[in-house]
């Protein structure tokens, strides 16, 4: 008489390792669409540590601001656009040197110019194209203005003097200092420690679920069949 192994040992063993084959496959899966997930999140970083100064969202809603602040040093006047085909003022961010005379020259539409703190105001709204207002700047610092018929769209900055601008002295773009960028390796470190604690749990779940199929609650004596030869 001899014996053989039972075939639920057999598909047990099989089960096994079709189980390890799906968790390797689903790991492989998850970890490359991490992957991919954290090349866009650096990417991401990247785009936004290369944009300019926000000057704490003033000019976030300015549609002709694309982060550069126009370097108009070294002029004793310059001149700001107001309006025209599009509610803006353009340049809308300037920086001049203390002492510097800025004319705001309508362009076409009805504007003013009103100072954030309305230390300086152009007056009621006027739509004659080829009006002008100017307000020199002598003390350094970020001076904010803004249109009052189209507030919070139209709105502009000059910059007078060797001011601080987030990561850079004249418009270099704000840094996301102390910001954590994830990349493709710590975002691959982080699921191989997370499949590393769940794959044992998830396997004892699925050999409990699947008892019947794997001989469990039977007696050792049980996996092995006598044939008579």
């Amino acid at each position: 008489m001899e014996t053989e192994r039972s075939s639920e040992s057999d598909g047990s063993t099989a089960s096994r390792r079709g189980f390890l084959r799906t968790a390797a496959t689903g790991a492989a899966a998850a970890g490359v669409a991490v992957g991919a997930t954290g090349t866009a999140t650096a990417q991401e970083g990247t785009e936004m540590e290369s944009s300019g100064p926000t000057f704490d969202g003033w000019l976030s809603d300015t549609s002709n601001y694309d982060g550069e602040v126009v370097d108009m040093t070294g002029q004793d006047s310059i001149t700001v656009g107001v309006g025209g085909e599009n509610l803006v003022f353009d340049p809308p961010a300037v920086r001049v040197d203390p002492g510097t005379t800025v004319t705001w020259e309508w362009q076409g539409g009805r504007h003013n110019v009103v100072g954030e703190n309305r230390d300086f105001d152009s007056g009621e709204p006027a739509s004659e194209t080829g009006t002008t207002f100017e307000q020199t700047f002598e003390e350094e610092g970020v001076v904010k203005y803004l249109c009052e018929p189209h507030v919070g769209i139209m709105q502009g900055v000059v910059v007078v003097g060797d001011v601080e601008l987030g990561g850079g002295e004249h418009g270099g773009g704000e840094h996301g200092g102390g910001k954590l960028v994830l990349t493709d390796s710590l975002l691959a470190i982080g699921v191989a420690i997370v499949l590393g604690v769940l794959s044992p749990i998830l396997f004892a779940i699925h050999l409990s679920l699947n008892s019947d199929k794997f001989g469990g609650g039977n007696s050792g004596d049980n996996d092995l069949k006598r044939i008579d030869s």
